[in-house]
């Protein structure tokens, strides 16, 4: 589930949550006044009563801290407490997932967070909100009623019903098809913009902490396929736009390998594993 209108909380009652652990008048003054300044719009100082900046380097904690105490607070201490059987939620800035054991819980788990967001002007996002059937039945429902199996994006990944060596259920992940072309769009797009700005070497070494960071986010568990056509691609084009550089001769993928044994680029590899116990 996602969150909408988080940009449009009231000041009020976002400094009634930020003063349940903050006593300092000074630093809430300072708050209030960030709240209060506003932000130019098409030459025009617009100061809204609600909201914060979008941009600010302060807009993603105040929404944070205000989620803090709208849902996920309010989730502990109240829904927990109305359900049959297990629930839990997680929660990433305005996504989060509600995992319920039983379908009727669900039902009144929707309805309860509709009028709760209500309340403080929000509601759950029209599109990227839904109900669905997932877990170690999951299979054997979608097989009877002749559908897909239920999966989810969260945070980059689709979430699917997997399956262990013991023939056991257990909760698989990929990257997401939206997140992995969006990826490839922006190293593209830089590859095409940096080849003839600095020297070879001075991006190569952004290329590397790029493919790092890509690999230590997405290198987990079940994901190596994925993490290793990114790599491909990654290598693909970098041959393409080092060869768009003038009109030299075009390097071969021969020698374009040569390069790489010189100067290797990262290779994928799986940093994080959810099955194996750590090695001490």
């Amino acid at each position: 589930m996602s969150v909408r209108g988080i940009p449009d909380y009231a000041h009020e009652k976002l400094m009634a949550f930020i003063r349940i652990r903050i006593g300092d008048t000074t630093l809430l003054n300072l708050i209030e006044r960030f709240l209060k300044a506003g932000y130019i719009d098409d030459g025009i100082l617009i100061k809204p009563d609600a909201g914060t900046s979008q941009g600010s380097i302060l807009s993603p904690m105040l929404a944070n801290i205000f989620l803090h105490y709208v849902l996920d607070t309010w989730f502990e201490t109240t829904v927990k407490s109305h359900v049959r059987g297990f629930c839990e939620i997680v929660r990433y800035a305005d996504d989060f997932v509600c995992v319920v054991r039983y379908a009727d819980d669900a039902e009144r788990i929707e309805r309860a967070l509709r009028n709760r967001f209500t309340k403080f002007s929000l509601e759950l996002h029209p599109t990227k909100s839904r109900k669905f059937s997932f877990g170690r039945f999951e299979r054997g429902n979608a097989k009877a009623q002749k559908r897909r199996t239920n999966m989810f994006d969260f945070l980059g990944f689709t979430h699917y019903c997997g399956v262990s060596r013991k023939g056991n259920f257990k909760v698989s992940r990929k990257t997401s098809r939206k997140k992995y072309a969006a990826k490839c769009k922006e190293l593209n797009t830089w590859l095409k913009k940096i080849r003839n700005l600095v020297k070879t070497k001075d991006w190569w070494k952004i290329l590397i902490a790029k493919l790092r960071g890509h690999f230590q986010y997405y290198g987990v568990s079940e994901n190596f396929s994925g993490i290793k056509r990114f790599y491909k691609y990654a290598i693909k084009m970098v041959r393409k736009w080092m060869n768009r550089r003038s009109q030299k001769r075009k390097m071969s993928w021969v020698n374009f390998i040569k390069y790489l044994e010189h100067y290797p680029l990262p290779k994928p590899r799986i940093v994080h594993s959810f099955y194996m116990s750590p090695v001490k």
